[in-house]
């Protein structure tokens, strides 16, 4: 059984003389909103974010904006308030349109991540491959999200928990246009049951390069990004060869 060193191996065997294309496919799928994990929080939660830090900068009660709004008159107020909500607006659509088309784009980029697994040709034109199953990846990316947000109401580990069962649901549905989304996240649970842990260690053992990212004021995450995502396409390239329970 492969432990996350053989998964990493694995992902930079695959990588090897194709860092360019990775690394730019995966650039151009994550504006597009695309997540390998089929995962639509990404895209909203960093606009939620930062909507809440422009409402929030300052001493968190807003004090410090006191002086500031008593020395504005009512029409810069009305202004600065409509450019504010002007702002907003935009990220919110941007955050919409990126949580639609990146349901597809999330199929495209996996389906990148496999061919490169089993040593095939991948080209950037992938990520756009899936555009015809939109119904169904976007289904799935809602249903999905929906159904981890109602287990997270519960507490936040049987949330978690419930993340990992379903993780490999946009796998699924790549390899198996026929199935529905439900189906997929079935699929998932039954062949995550037994290896949630091993997906938590893949996932931790990049810690330290993300912090190295990190420093890197971020520029590090455009080789991190394809490196994550090729070593679980190599994880579910593994599992999905074991048999159901």
């Amino acid at each position: 059984m492969r432990v996350a060193s053989d998964f990493r191996e694995l992902a930079r065997r695959a990588l090897s003389g194709k860092w360019v294309s990775a690394v730019l496919t995966t650039l151009v799928a994550s504006i597009l909103g695309a997540d390998i994990m089929v995962n639509g929080g990404s895209s909203t939660s960093g606009i939620t974010n930062s909507v809440t830090n422009v409402v929030n900068r300052g001493n968190g009660d807003g004090s410090s904006y006191d002086g500031i709004l008593a020395s504005m008159s009512i029409t810069s107020m009305t202004y600065i308030l409509g450019a504010v909500m002007a702002v907003v607006s935009i990220l919110i659509i941007v955050g919409l349109v990126q949580y639609v088309i990146g349901s597809f784009v999330s199929l495209g980029l996996i389906q990148y991540n496999l061919d490169l697994i089993d040593g095939k040709d991948v080209e950037f034109g992938q990520i756009f491959s899936k555009a015809s199953m939109f119904g169904k990846a976007f289904w799935l990316r809602l249903r999905m999200d929906i159904f981890t947000f109602l287990w997270t109401l519960l507490l936040i580990i049987p949330g978690i928990i419930k993340s990992y069962a379903y993780s490999m649901s946009g796998f699924i549905l790549a390899e198996n246009s026929e199935m529905t989304a439900k189906e997929a996240m079935k699929v998932s649970e039954k062949m995550m049951a037994g290896n949630k842990w091993r997906l938590f260690c893949l996932q931790f053992s990049f810690i330290g390069w993300q912090l190295l990212c990190i420093l890197s004021l971020g520029i590090g995450f455009l080789w991190l990004t394809p490196y994550m995502n090729a070593a679980t396409a190599a994880f579910y390239d593994e599992i999905s060869r074991e048999p159901l329970n």
